[in-house]
């Protein structure tokens, strides 16, 4: 109840009367949920009827962080005890922070050629104002450069669209996070990872910079976990999840291109994701037999396929060339998959055929007897990333989410250390 009244006062509305239901209730069954409804309405009458009590109004405990300014703050000197001191406070992922000092804070700021105080938008859940300052000290604390900072404004921003969904993100029960891919020159001149472990440790270009993400969102946000960060088990890619494009040995034209963008741009693209799947096939030496590989991992990454939604492929560099070799465009490879990477229903339970029947009705009409892990091959992403090895990796999007992609805008100061 406190979290929720944290979420009111943030938004303008301290004095609002709230009813307390548990949490979640998306896998109560309906008559139940139809139950609790109804011993919810006598208290709901109550508080629209009757005067809240005296002293209710105010900004409940931990709002501080998401909407207050930011105010300079002595902490301990000791890395150790410093970095408890953020734990205590709630401002750390669980990993040891560097300090946001005054100093370092305004060559971040500096770096990403704007004003501290520029707003670049309303973080939900708990509608924090995400400021140029306060992104930075969130950036400093993950450890990235002044250098990364633009990118990160970048990814920032597409975060904050609309369509990327960020409140159904930030406080889902799934384990979804969000994806940083990095295309142009940048990842020359910032050394993001791009080939062997793109998505794995050793890189602190791609490290901080998904970092400093998601410190932001749980700093500027309010997405804590426990709090309204709901996830019922989360993911290791909740402390960071960042690669670039593999662009030297992609066959077709990168994504950055295909989302209408010059090839010679430094962009970001943002898309909420859940755990990486691994498409292993060191065999298959034909188009043919990588789809069918491709196919069956799309549908073991399918989970129940309650609302079809964007997914990503990620193709590793001795697949993509032989897709290619046999004529296979990005367009032909989705279509491909859209018809091939189906779920008989009778492979699908009772219980989720119902659900299913009513929030994917297309697939239940005439005589069909499949579910696409997609609804249109249009709702599949190719990115080629990796290096020396013949294993890809299918990763599906949250339901509600849409990839969103953002120049990088890069400020016309040298911001170099």
């Amino acid at each position: 109840m406190a979290l929720a009244r944290t979420e009111a006062a943030t938004r303008g509305l301290s004095e609002l009367p709230l009813v307390e239901l548990p949490h979640p209730v998306g896998s109560i069954p309906p008559e139940a949920l139809r139950a609790l409804a109804r011993s919810s309405i006598d208290r709901i009458v109550d508080l629209l009827t009757v005067q809240p009590a005296a002293g209710f109004a105010g900004t409940a405990n931990g709002s501080e962080g998401c909407g207050a300014e930011p105010a300079l703050t002595e902490v301990p000197a000791d890395p150790a005890l410093m970095f408890q001191y953020f734990i205590n406070r709630g401002w750390s992922d669980g990993l040891p922070t560097l300090a946001p000092t005054e100093a370092a804070v305004e060559a971040m700021v500096a770096a990403g050629g704007l004003t501290g105080g520029a707003v670049v938008g309303v973080m939900p859940p708990l509608n924090g104002i995400a400021t140029v300052e306060k992104i930075a000290a969130n950036a400093v604390m993950a450890g990235c450069l002044p250098e990364y900072f633009s990118l990160l404004l970048a990814a920032l921003r597409c975060v904050l669209r609309p369509g990327f969904n960020l409140d159904g993100v930030q406080t889902t029960t799934g384990n979804v996070a969000p994806l940083t891919i990095v295309n142009g020159p940048c990842r020359h001149r910032l050394q993001i990872n791009y080939g062997s472990n793109a998505l794995g440790q050793g890189w602190r270009a791609n490290a901080t910079i998904g970092r400093a993400l998601r410190l932001a969102l749980c700093n500027i946000g309010g997405a804590a976990p426990g709090g309204y960060d709901k996830a019922t088990l989360g993911q290791p890619a909740k402390y960071c999840f960042c690669l670039a494009e593999n662009e030297e040995e992609n066959p077709w034209e990168p994504l950055h291109v295909e989302r209408g963008l010059a090839r010679d741009a430094d962009v970001v693209s943002a898309f909420g994701c859940s755990g990486v799947n691994s498409a292993v096939d060191m065999a298959s030496q034909t188009a043919g037999g990588l789809l069918k590989t491709f196919a069956l991992t799309m549908i073991g990454g399918f989970t129940s396929g309650v609302t079809s939604t964007e997914t990503l492929l990620v193709i590793c560099p001795e697949h993509a060339a032989i897709l290619a070799d046999a004529g296979y465009s990005k367009a032909a490879i989705r279509n491909a998959l859209f018809e091939s990477a189906r779920v008989p229903h009778e492979k699908i339970s009772r219980e989720n055929l119902q659900l299913l029947a009513n929030r994917r009705p297309r697939w239940f009409q005439g005589a069909a007897r499949e579910l696409p892990v997609i609804d249109r091959p249009e709702d599949l992403w190719i990115v080629v990333a990796g290096g020396k090895g013949a294993k890809s990796a299918y990763i599906p999007g949250r339901a509600g989410t849409k990839l969103q992609t953002e120049a990088v805008e890069t400020p016309a100061i040298d911001c170099r250390c």
